[in-house]
């Protein structure tokens, strides 16, 4: 898919391709020459031309490569996005953000904090993220797990601004009818410490509680991901905050929630029943 924006780096001739693609197969096959490919690898992560080339890899037929190509833009974007000008920052998340669909989780989760960093280079808040044609493109699911990955590439002051934009965002992704899915619960959470309170999460609350249901309301036995912990971390920071009104003002959802998480927070959260006992 083409891109509007040209990603500035050095680029890689392919001879150099080949080789960096050589040295990750060693890597993977090859124990005798691990240590030397690693050091190899570690060398080329810090030049220009690995903003480039491990984009390049993304399109490998090796799994070995694609895998190591989003390790290295995680490893880069973490590193080195700061020192990028916000255009340039700007073009590699596009990048990034085409990239993603698709992709393997552990890939797209490497790929995802690597986009959020360069969103702290590239945009001044996450409200710009909505007008990113590659973001709109994502499927709901990929931009709830960006978003969720924000809080790991900010500064909370910068993040703090835009909690209300941020939530209402999250809110439009989600059926709020449903009990949340492991994304939702974990972005909620991720967000929560930044001041948001019940009625900051709003429409958020009633998926978030649902997901506190035994096996996480739908579970199925062979799922691996279950979101009662999570939503319990969210919900339960919520309460905490000072601004949360006093329980005489609270709704009927509200009480109904303080009692239920009382009820489920051993087994959402084992260490909590010890905690308050």
């Amino acid at each position: 898919r083409a891109s509007s924006l040209c990603v500035p780096t050095v680029a890689m001739l392919p001879e150099q391709l080949q080789n960096v693609e050589a040295a990750v197969l060693a890597m993977h096959r090859e124990p005798s020459r691990a240590a030397e490919c690693d050091r190899f690898l570690q060398q080329f992560s810090r030049s220009e031309e690995a903003w480039s080339g491990a984009l390049q890899l993304l399109g490998s037929v090796h799994p070995e490569c694609r895998l190591a190509s989003g390790a290295m833009l995680h490893l880069k974007a973490r590193r080195d996005a700061s020192s990028l000008a916000s255009v340039d920052a700007l073009a590699l998340l596009s990048r990034c953000l085409e990239a993603l669909s698709g992709t393997a989780r552990t890939l797209r989760a490497q790929l995802t904090v690597a986009a959020a960093h360069l969103a702290s280079r590239a945009l001044a808040g996450p409200e710009g993220l909505p007008a990113l044609p590659a973001f709109a493109a994502l499927p709901p699911a990929q931009r709830v797990e960006l978003l969720g990955s924000l809080p790991l590439a900010w500064p909370p002051e910068r993040l703090r601004t835009s909690l209300p934009a941020v939530l209402a965002l999250l809110t439009s992704l989600v059926d709020t009818e449903a009990a949340a899915p492991l994304s939702v619960a974990a972005c909620a959470a991720a967000w929560q410490p930044l001041g948001a309170d019940l009625t900051d999460l709003g429409a958020l609350v009633r998926p978030l509680a649902l997901a506190l249901r035994p096996h996480g309301g739908d579970r199925d036995a062979q799922a691996e991901e279950w979101p009662a912990e999570a939503a319990a971390e969210a919900l339960c920071g919520a309460l905490e905050v000072a601004a949360f009104p006093p329980s005489a003002s609270a709704t009927e959802l509200s009480r109904s929630l303080l009692t239920s998480l009382s009820d489920l927070a051993s087994l959402a959260l084992p260490h909590a029943a010890t905690a308050t006992a």
